[in-house]
């Protein structure tokens, strides 16, 4: 996806809707913690100040930084949230089959 945000809290909220996937820290594969981050990059306009016209655009980059969490217990998030994510998409998909379906009694007057 292309599109930058208007602000952190949009960026954030696009963020819970998309797939998560760990990475490595600074240290490497020999630490104990993992980095959760989004599966995208996510980009979102961020003022400078009151007085400068122009934002700038900074990279939403992470979910959960390093040091915060360890391996396994980064594993079980993204897996956790991966699945929601996947769970939510196929029934919204089936919801819109659904409305389709009812449009498509109506059409025929079978409802």
């Amino acid at each position: 996806m292309n599109q930058i945000f208007e602000n952190y809290d949009e960026a954030h909220k696009y963020s819970l809707t998309i797939p998560w996937k760990i990475e490595l820290c600074n240290t490497g594969e020999t630490c104990w913690c993992r980095v959760i981050v989004p599966s995208e990059p996510i980009k979102f306009k961020e003022k400078i100040s009151n007085w400068i016209k122009e934002d700038i655009t900074r990279d939403f980059d992470c979910i959960i930084p390093d040091g915060s969490v360890d391996k396994e217990t980064a594993e079980y998030i993204v897996d956790l949230h991966n699945r929601s994510v996947h769970l939510y998409k196929s029934q919204k998909k089936r919801l819109e089959a659904l409305q389709k379906l009812s449009d498509l009694d109506q059409e025929l007057g079978l409802s």
